[in-house]
C-alpha cells in the first residue's frame, strides 16, 4: 500500500483534479492525503465558475502543518496536477525536495498540466519551470502530446517523434515517461499512449506504445484520472517487478483499460440525456446541461477501476 500526497485542483461538483484522483487511488488500496491548489464550484468547461485560486503561501502553510505534526513522514508518493502559477510550482518543488529528504525512495509523479489541443491554459512561463525545476526531480511524468511538445520542443507526428520526446525527457533526469495521448499518422479514430522506462538495474530503456480509441466529446479531468490510475497500478506492481523493466508498461495497460471503460460509460451517459453535443463548441458557449452530461462516470464505473473489462496490449517501439 502506498501513501500518497496529491496536490491538485478541487471542484465542489464534478470530477477533475483531486476529485478525479482520490477515489480511484483509494479504491485500489492506497492512502491519499490532498492539498488543493484551487477550489472552484465546477470545472472551467462550464460557462460560469466561482471559487478561489489558492496562493502558494496557502500550500506551504498546509504542508508546514503536516511537518509540525510529523505527518509528512511515510509518504511514498507525491502526485502533482494543476498548479496554475509559478509560485505554486516553486512551492511544490520545495515540497518534493523536503519529502525526498525524509524518504529518499519517494516517487514524485508530475502531471504537467499546461494545456491541450494546441492551447495553453496556464501562463507561458510555467513551461520553463516544469522543464527546468520539476522534471529534473520527477520519477514519472505524464504529459499529453501538446505538453510533451512544449517541454521538449519536439513536434510529435510519428512514434519515432514520440520516442525522441521521451528521450529528451530522460535527458532532463526523468526515468519514467508516459505521453498519455498522441495523434499518430492519419488515423483520426485512434490515439496512442507512448511510454519509456529506464531500468534501474541495467540502465536499459524499455519503450512501448498502446493504441486506444478516440471518443468524441467534451471530456474534462480524463488526464487527472489517468495519472491517478497509473500511480495506483505502478505502485502495486513495484514489488512484483523489483526494479526490472516492464512495470510501467503493465501499469499503462491496466490504467488504459480502466480509462477506456470510464470514458465509454461517460459518453453513453451523455447520449442518454438526449442533449445534443454539437462539435467544436468553444469554451463559454457550451450549455451547462450538456457539459454536466460529460462529467466522468467514476463512481458508477467503480467495477471498471478494480476489474477493467477492456484489454489493451503494449507493443515495443
Amino acid at each position: 500500500m502506498a501513501r500518497i500526497l496529491s496536490v491538485q485542483s478541487h471542484v465542489v461538483s464534478g470530477y477533475v483534479g483531486n476529485r478525479a484522483a482520490t477515489f480511484p487511488l483509494q479504491l485500489l488500496g492506497h492512502e491519499v492525503d490532498v492539498i488543493n491548489t484551487v477550489q472552484f464550484s465546477n470545472h472551467t468547461g462550464y460557462n460560469t465558475v466561482h471559487g478561489e485560486r489558492f496562493a502558494a503561501a496557502h500550500i506551504r502553510d498546509l504542508f508546514a502543518g503536516l511537518q509540525a505534526n510529523g505527518l509528512d513522514r511515510g509518504y511514498t508518493h507525491l502526485l502533482t496536477g494543476y498548479m496554475g502559477t509559478s509560485d505554486n510550482v516553486h512551492a511544490v518543488s520545495a515540497m518534493a525536495r523536503q519529502l525526498g529528504q525524509t524518504n529518499p525512495e519517494l516517487t514524485f509523479v508530475v502531471d504537467p498540466v499546461l494545456g491541450d489541443d494546441g492551447a495553453l491554459y496556464v501562463p507561458e512561463e510555467l513551461v520553463a519551470l516544469y522543464r527546468d525545476e520539476l522534471c529534473p526531480r520527477a520519477t514519472l511524468v505524464t504529459p499529453n502530446q501538446f505538453e510533451a511538445e512544449l517541454l521538449t520542443g519536439i513536434k510529435i507526428a510519428t512514434l519515432a517523434d514520440a520516442k525522441r520526446a521521451c528521450d529528451e525527457l530522460h535527458q532532463m533526469g526523468v526515468p519514467n515517461v508516459v505521453i498519455t495521448s498522441a495523434r499518430i499518422g492519419d488515423d483520426a479514430s485512434t490515439l496512442h499512449l507512448v511510454g519509456s522506462e529506464l531500468c534501474a538495474r541495467s540502465g536499459t530503456k524499455h519503450q512501448f506504445a498502446i493504441g486506444f480509441p478516440q471518443l468524441d466529446g467534451y471530456f474534462t479531468g480524463s488526464g487527472d484520472l489517468f495519472a491517478a490510475l497509473l500511480v495506483a497500478r505502478h505502485a502495486s506492481l513495484a514489488n512484483e517487478f523489483a526494479g526490472l523493466a516492464g512495470a510501467l508498461a503493465k501499469a499503462c495497460e491496466l490504467a488504459t483499460a480502466t480509462q477506456a471503460g470510464v470514458m465509454a460509460a461517460t459518453r453513453q451517459h451523455q447520449m442518454s440525456t438526449g442533449i445534443a453535443a454539437d462539435p467544436d463548441l468553444p469554451r463559454g458557449s457550451r450549455p451547462s446541461d450538456m457539459v454536466r452530461g460529460f462529467e466522468l462516470r467514476i463512481i458508477p464505473s467503480r467495477h471498471l477501476i478494480t476489474n477493467p473489462t477492456a484489454s489493451f496490449q503494449a507493443f515495443a517501439i
